[in-house]
């Protein structure tokens, strides 16, 4: 994390520094783009961190969502305000475009240097697992794009198409607008109580039938995390079974059931002498 940090913020001021001796407004849209993943970067390694903390009586389920809480929280507000800001200064930049635009060639080879930057940090996470080396890559693409549309606006202008320092900006902002949806809904299906699908629950019911449960029915999985599923499931065995046998049987499945499938973290089994549907839906 410390790496791509660095590699963000030597670019944040290689384009600050761009922006400071050219003025076009699409360069400034790019580094207030870098000051978004920053900013989500940082907290998403923060919520990474504390959503690590053990289990406690208000929480016994653990702390795994406060990722994709602080994640919500970053793209609504990213949506509702910096990429709506840009469409307004990218629209304003259309209809009164600016006469002149000193130092392009700065501003240019900056955005060049910023792309090879951000090209090493998309490369660098491209094979990473988790949502927190995920978001690093993506963001490290993301921005990249947004660094190209800063460029091409940059060569129009040198053209003498300023109106084009406008229309940079509204790409920028429609990049941005986009990544903070598509982190919302990424994120909103953990917080509202995501379920694995069916296919785990096939495996779920077809494993244990094969350690000599008769039936499996009213399963209910869900995520506390991206990589931690919460199962609760009801089993068929005789009906004459001892209370012994039946602690001996819960204890031996639970640990086979997490040997197995490793992303299952907590195992609730009930035992009963009926049958039922697999699947337990409120």
């Amino acid at each position: 994390m410390r790496t791509i940090l660095t590699i963000y913020f030597l670019t944040l001021s290689i384009k600050l520094v761009a922006y400071s001796f050219s003025g076009v407004t699409a360069v400034l849209a790019d580094a207030l783009h870098s000051i978004v993943d920053i900013v989500l970067l940082i907290l998403l390694a923060t919520a990474s961190k504390a959503s690590e903390r053990r289990a406690d009586r208000l929480h016994p389920m653990g702390h795994g969502l406060l990722k994709n809480v602080a994640s919500l929280a970053i793209s609504v507000a990213f949506i509702t305000v910096l990429a709506f800001e840009l469409f307004k200064e990218g629209i304003n930049k259309i209809l009164n475009p600016v006469k002149s635009y000193p130092n392009l060639e700065v501003a240019l080879f900056s955005e060049l240097l910023v792309l090879g930057l951000l090209l090493l940090a998309t490369v660098l996470y491209w094979r990473s697992k988790g949502i927190v080396n995920r978001t690093v890559m993506f963001e490290s693409f993301n921005d990249s794009l947004s660094t190209l549309a800063a460029i091409f606006g940059i060569i129009a202008i040198s053209f003498g198409h300023n109106i084009f320092d406008g229309i940079a900006t509204i790409v920028i902002a429609t990049l941005i607008a986009i990544n903070s949806i598509r982190l919302f809904f990424e994120n909103a299906r953990f917080v509202i109580g995501l379920s694995p699908p069916e296919e785990f629950y096939s495996e779920v019911e077809k494993f244990c039938i094969s350690k000599g449960i008769k039936g499996v029915h009213d399963m209910l999985a869900l995520y506390m995390d991206e990589n931690s599923i919460h199962l609760d499931m009801h089993v068929t065995v005789e009906k004459n079974m001892s209370v012994g046998d039946a602690d001996e049987l819960i204890e031996n499945l639970t640990e086979e059931l997490k040997k197995k499938f490793p992303q299952i973290k907590h195992v609730s089994v009930h035992l009963c002498s009926h049958f039922g549907d697999k699947r337990k839906i409120y």
